[in-house]
């Protein structure tokens, strides 16, 4: 079986056929999973000249030693990977590799997009910078494979909603340990004269009223400071106004609750603080792409 990866050339920003030699046992390419490929197969050689892919790419050796060259151009850097090492590259990052020896993998490949929208991390607004990443021994990031490889031997049995929360689950720990999150994020912090405190405070606020209205004016009094004081001091440690940060823990909620078969949309709506059911679904679709009743059956197919 061929490979479904894609990879382009950095320079014309063609397809390359550097791929072509990839020779894969098994896939989930029948299983439907829109945006995700996972491939685990075997090799006489690679020699990708600097290509890039529109993936966030996961390769796993199965070998017990391999040893190979990575870099740019001219420029190669000779490395060794050991049975489960993890060879980690962001989209659009180009790379050399000269692997002159048989070889065996699994290959995880998230495209750009699903991956960061489906980081339960507050993101949308980060100038988020990523790695390429050799060498990597992560047991997080091999045990969320394992489950994507259980699942393609399962044949995609625990339906869309399980593979949907294993790429969640991906990226919040990719984004967290790969990138420079926590560093813009503690810069937000300092820039915040709120605290964790003052933040739980707002936490525990929002659960306990979340089917009520919730409004600025309540949480600025709840913390003692005016509404634009608080406006501005949330913005900048959260990165998101409070009327986005309120509806996103609604809509958190409404997801735990849309999990059961028998679950009723219009009571889960006046539970989570909705005005109405179709207020409700719209910010579903939203944010997560699909409806409530979308949502429910692929929870329980």
């Amino acid at each position: 079986m061929k490979s479904q990866l894609k990879f382009y050339s950095h320079q014309s920003k063609t397809l390359s056929d550097c791929g072509d030699v990839l020779d894969i046992d098994f896939s989930n390419q029948a299983l439907g999973w829109e945006g995700v490929i996972l491939e685990k197969g075997r090799s006489p050689h690679f020699y990708p000249d600097n290509v890039y892919t529109p993936y966030f790419y996961f390769a796993l050796a199965l070998d017990k030693e391999l040893n190979w060259n990575i870099g740019s151009g001219e420029n190669l850097t000779a490395i060794k990977a050991v049975a489960d090492d993890i060879w980690i590259n962001p989209p659009e990052t180009p790379f050399t590799h000269d692997i002159s020896e048989p070889c065996h993998f699994v290959i995880l490949a998230i495209e750009s997009r699903l991956f960061l929208d489906s980081c339960p991390l507050n993101i949308e607004k980060m100038n988020l910078q990523f790695l390429n990443n050799y060498n990597v021994s992560d047991p997080v990031i091999k045990g969320i494979m394992d489950l994507f490889i259980l699942e393609v031997k399962a044949k995609g049995r625990n339906g869309l909603n399980y593979v949907n929360q294993l790429i969640s689950l991906l990226a919040n720990h990719y984004v967290q340990n790969y990138s420079n999150y926590l560093d813009l994020q503690k810069t937000l912090q300092a820039e915040s004269k709120f605290d964790q405190n003052q933040m739980d405070k707002v936490d525990h606020y929002i659960d306990k009223h979340i089917a009520h209205p919730i409004s600025v004016d309540d949480l600025a009094d709840l913390l003692s400071c005016s509404k634009f004081y608080f406006l501005r001091e949330f913005k900048k440690l959260m990165g998101i106004t409070p009327y986005q940060y309120i509806i996103g823990k609604r809509l958190e909620l409404a997801k735990q609750k849309l999990v059961n078969i028998n679950a009723n949309i219009a009571e889960i709506s006046q539970q989570c603080g909705f005005n109405d059911q179709s207020h409700f679904t719209r910010a579903f679709k939203n944010q997560y792409g699909i409806t409530p009743r979308q949502y429910i059956k692929q929870s329980n197919d």
